[in-house]
């Protein structure tokens, strides 16, 4: 809306501009200096929201990297990265009106913001009992390139943070093939090392019950170059990760959406995802039965008590539960409890990308 609002379709008489790209600058391509004043004196529509709410944060937009074949980003927008003091007002906006629960999002990479660990230590200190806080998407290669300064975002997420936070590692394929033919962000070793160093820094157990700080990765079906291979290769390094000991909180598997104005779109399109359709439910469903169940026995184990968890919708004799926060898992309890009440949740088995349990602990208010 802002973007609209702003660019008043002006662009258009110098632009040379296909009509996706054309519809994505005017809905996307704004500064933040311009909208500052709209993101605090927006926050009061929490007021019109009856149910408690997670508040997600934009925090910048653009890649910093922007060469993955089926991205839209680049061409939505440039590198921008909102002021620190912002994005905080923000949140202390949001807080100060009831808010608790909240996710720092939008940015490709939560590592490239050049303030993410004094960001988290200032929301720490200015919202004190602040329930969740989470963050979005994070770029592998900036994970180890965090070395250099002895791991310092990585701790402070893990310090600052609140448990169950995951990195959204946008691996796409482990295949060096399709890397190299896709111009992916993330080559299969330092994906792998990302791992090691997530697990080594976030896998102790926090205070909801759930591991404080681990990455998911994201893996796309019917990207260039992919073959028989590719899946030979993705198990390979999943396998590898699991038979080390290492956790994964989850793992995305989807086919490759082609938007006008990428690379995809103008060179191959959906020539492999046609050609491998047929292939990916047996794909899929692999990495499933072999590294998802096993690697949620080992993320929540039975025993397990997840505290906080929401009790959202039925589904016959059954009633879903969630906690707050970032890819939060699914409990299913039997039996049909209140909705819209919290409780404590004993793990009792595991699906594939869900979990059992049974109440411990009912509450009659958030905590």
């Amino acid at each position: 809306v802002f973007g609209t609002q702003l660019f008043g379709g002006k662009f258009y008489e110098k632009a040379d501009l296909s009509v996706f790209d054309k519809v994505s600058y005017e809905m996307f391509n704004f500064k933040y200096s311009d909208v500052k004043e709209y993101s605090i004196k927006g926050a009061q529509i929490i007021k019109q929201i009856p149910d408690t709410r997670m508040i997600e944060i934009e925090t910048g937009h653009g890649c910093d990297i922007g060469k993955c074949s089926f991205c839209t980003e680049p061409i939505k927008n440039k590198v921008e990265f909102r002021e620190k003091e912002d994005v905080l007002n923000e949140i202390i906006e949001f807080y100060r009106l009831g808010a608790r629960y909240f996710r720092l999002g939008k940015q490709t990479c939560f590592y490239t913001l050049p303030y993410a660990a004094e960001l988290l230590k200032e929301i720490h200190s200015n919202c004190p009992d602040i329930k969740v806080l989470h963050i979005d998407n994070v770029n592998p290669v900036k994970v180890v390139m965090d070395k250099k300064n002895d791991f310092f975002i990585t701790k402070a997420i893990v310090k600052y943070c609140t448990s169950g936070n995951i990195a959204a590692f946008g691996v796409e394929s482990f295949d060096m093939e399709v890397v190299k033919a896709n111009t992916l962000n993330t080559p299969p070793q330092i994906a792998y090392e990302a791992i090691k160093i997530l697990n080594k820094y976030g896998s102790e157990r926090g205070s909801d019950g759930m591991p404080k700080f681990l990455p998911g990765v994201n893996i796309i079906f019917g990207l260039r170059n992919e073959s028989k291979k590719t899946h030979e290769e993705n198990m390979k390094w999943l396998s590898r990760v699991y038979e080390e000991g290492l956790m994964l909180r989850r793992i995305n598997i989807r086919q490759v959406a082609i938007f006008e104005g990428t690379s995809l779109y103008n060179e191959g399109k959906d020539k492999f995802l046609r050609k491998n359709k047929k292939l990916y439910w047996k794909w899929r469903n692999e990495i499933r039965q072999k590294i998802d169940w096993p690697m949620l026995q080992r993320v929540i184990p039975n025993g397990t008590v997840l505290t906080n968890c929401y009790a959202e919708i039925y589904d016959g004799k059954t009633t879903f539960c969630r906690q707050f926060g970032t890819y939060p898992i699914i409990v299913g309890v039997k039996g049909r409890i209140e909705l819209k009440k919290f409780y404590d949740i004993e793990v009792t088995g595991q699906m594939l990308r869900s979990v059992t349990g049974k109440v411990v602990v009912e509450r009659e208010v958030e905590v």
